[in-house]
């Protein structure tokens, strides 16, 4: 945050645009000019966020946020990859985004459309003997193979292509993996999933109706391609 947007201004300036202040009566509550809220906004996603209508402290704000921000990483040149790791640690939830939401697939498509042409970007950082050894102890710890991996600055699709093709490697992440089996994930009970639907509904996306029922996505992605009754009543609830 820049010294002219302090704490106190920001604050101040988001409770205005909250109540339904325009921009210019907001920021002079604030102390501020319009063009140092504007200029604020181009580094501060919330308050862009909130300047186009949209609190950011509503349900469902942070997934659109990070979409956005997913987005704009992709206009930059960054690789699918290069932008799940840089933002979520090399997790997978763009790809849910993309099976779950046509029209986000289709922007990130045409996002990176923009790039076509442009000069092949600098090759991704070596996987060195040492960040080898890094990322082995991170995995043998108890970290997954994508935390481990975002740890030492490669990407995933690094890590396997280098198991792939050196197997005294491969044979180490085995070693690694068995000398700290991670910790199986809760199983979602009954409360669980009603919670889970009393979130779903048309505009609320799957991803932010598990989290606020306590549920990983990924078991409901899981559970959507095992149970074809629970994926018809998703689908059902998003639509009607």
């Amino acid at each position: 945050m820049s010294d002219a947007l302090s704490a106190w201004k920001r604050s101040t300036l988001f409770d205005g645009l909250r109540n339904g202040q325009d921009v210019a009566a907001a920021a002079q509550a604030a102390g501020l000019d319009v063009r140092t809220v504007f200029t604020a906004a181009r580094t501060d996603t919330a308050l862009a966020l909130l300047l186009a209508g949209t609190d950011p402290d509503e349900l469902g704000a942070a997934g659109l946020i990070e979409r956005a921000e997913y987005l704009r990483l992709l206009a930059l040149g960054c690789t699918p990859s290069l932008a799940a790791q840089i933002l979520f640690d090399g997790a997978g939830k763009a790809s849910h985004w993309r099976q779950e939401d046509p029209v986000f697939a289709r922007a990130c498509d045409a996002v990176k459309e923009l790039g076509v042409g442009r000069p092949a970007p600098a090759r991704s950082p070596r996987f060195t003997p040492e960040r080898r050894r890094i990322f082995l102890e991170r995995l043998g710890a108890g970290l997954s193979v994508t935390a481990a991996a975002a740890a030492v600055g490669v990407t995933t699709a690094v890590i396997y292509q280098r198991r792939k093709r050196d197997p005294a490697f491969a044979a180490a992440m085995d070693a690694a993996h068995q000398a700290h089996p991670r910790t199986p994930d809760p199983t979602p009970g009954t409360d669980d999933w009603e919670a889970f639907f009393g979130n779903l509904r048309p505009g609320v996306a799957l991803r932010q109706a598990a989290l606020a029922a306590g549920i990983r996505p990924e078991a409901v992605y899981h559970r959507r391609r095992a149970d074809r009754a629970f994926a018809h009543r998703t689908d059902q609830q998003r639509t009607s």
